[in-house]
């Protein structure tokens, strides 16, 4: 069955829509500090974000074809597994019952075991190319493992055996090669697994969302999208957010529009306490980015921040900060564009800013620490010195640590394993 949501009623209900305009980047100089010079935060004894960090054990991530861990405490780095050359780590990897999942440029999901450091199975989606074209992070939820591979071919693997349960193609005609056709990450909601595809490179395909039966891999709705996804969807109860290029909020049983807030692309939301974080580039504005927040139920502004460039990064709510990105689209290349920045939920004020510190990722938290891989500027006169995967303090933007055997390799997105859970950026579905 195939729905469409209709663009006309998108149009009609943009131009009545108004959002009252928040409060824009605050000019201060930082947070209210207290005569010992503590952040004024009486509720969290003077912190911004409370979490005891003793409990992060270790981050995974790559350094061009091996995967690699990280213990969280010291920034020591072990050598996982290493690939065969050229087939390279791509995307956010997966954790999940002691085993690290990855899906890599030849078109596979890899099984590793952190312990043993070895090779548990390897899984091609479904025929062996090597391409970076669609690929997806694994998602790993009882027992099966979600991915798309090349061309938008989306599979089903049993965890422990890799062994292939269903797959599909999301291809219009069913096809499974020289179709290119891109899959966003699957996301496992109940009995049904929720795709999320782009427009065609050299057709006339459109963007859809397409749900599965969980079990079987099965078509059981298909929906035509007004724009593709430009971050990950987000349900929360009976709401899906769809990024794509404007925020929509959907009823998540009639996908019949709640709100929209117009925008010219949007990052990955954040949500919590009713409240909702996500980066986007304004419609009047081609050049320049802004974090906004949004009451997540009727979808009214509540303040925004300038975030300079245009690129779109994902925010994540933490408590009652928000962490985020501002891009200052730099030309120097051993500085890079990123700078991280913490700001008040309830407000949007600035907590604090770290020009000294860029960054090449969206923020990974996990009990009080931020990890990105980039650059400390000042930490030596050597720029070779300076770059690599580093520990913040979340409450100061103060770098922990930094590991240089992360320099210039290719690297992903780090995850964090911890005793209280896996961490990783907004965009992670984490159990």
């Amino acid at each position: 069955m195939k729905t469409q949501i209709n663009k006309t009623c998108i149009l009609l209900l943009a131009s009545f829509m108004m959002f009252v305009v928040g409060c824009t980047k605050d000019d201060s100089p930082g947070p209210e500090l207290d005569e010992n010079g503590e952040v004024v935060n009486p509720e969290q004894g003077g912190q911004i974000v409370s979490g005891d960090s003793s409990l992060n054990s270790f981050l995974i991530t790559s350094n061009d074809e091996s995967v690699v861990t990280v213990d969280a405490q010291s920034g020591q780095e072990q050598v996982i597994f290493t690939f065969e050359d050229l087939t390279n780590i791509e995307v956010l990897p997966e954790y999940n019952n002691g085993k690290i999942f990855v899906t890599t440029d030849d078109n596979a999901v890899n099984a590793i075991g952190p312990d043993a450091k070895n090779l548990i199975w390897d899984t091609p989606m479904l025929d062996y190319k090597f391409s970076s074209l669609g690929l997806t992070p694994p998602v790993c939820i009882d027992g099966v493992c979600y991915a798309s591979g090349g061309f938008g071919v989306v599979v089903a693997l049993d965890e422990n055996t890799g062994d292939l349960k269903w797959y599909y193609a999301t291809d219009p005609e069913g096809e499974l090669d020289n179709v290119l056709n891109e899959a966003e990450t699957p996301i496992v909601r109940g009995d049904k697994v929720y795709i999320f595809t782009d427009e065609g490179f050299i057709s006339d395909l459109l963007p859809y969302l397409h749900i599965l039966d969980k079990n079987t891999g099965q078509l059981l709705q298909k929906l035509e999208l007004p724009f593709e996804v430009t971050g990950i969807p987000v349900f929360e109860e009976n709401t899906l957010y769809l990024p794509a290029k404007n925020m929509y909020a959907l009823d998540v049983e009639t996908f019949a529009i709640k709100w929209m807030f117009e925008a010219d692309g949007v990052s990955t939301p954040s949500i919590l306490n009713g409240r909702m974080a996500f980066q986007a580039n304004p419609l009047d504005d081609s050049i320049s980015s802004v974090l906004y927040c949004l009451d997540a139920d009727s979808g009214n502004l509540q303040w925004q921040v300038d975030t300079g460039f245009d690129n779109i990064w994902s925010p994540i709510i933490i408590k009652n900060v928000v962490f985020g990105i501002y891009d200052e689209a730099s030309q120097f290349a051993f500085s890079r564009n990123g700078r991280p920045f913490a700001v008040s939920l309830d407000s949007g004020r600035q907590l604090w800013y770290r020009d000294n510190v860029s960054v090449d990722h969206s923020p990974v938290y996990a009990n009080g620490r931020l990890f990105f891989h980039g650059h400390d500027i000042g930490r030596s006169d050597d720029t070779d010195n300076n770059v690599g995967l580093l520990s913040m303090d979340a409450n100061t933007g103060e770098v922990l640590w930094l590991n240089n055997s992360f320099r210039y390799q290719r690297t992903i997105t780090p995850l964090v394993v911890a005793e209280n859970g896996v961490f990783g950026p907004s965009y992670y579905r984490g159990k």
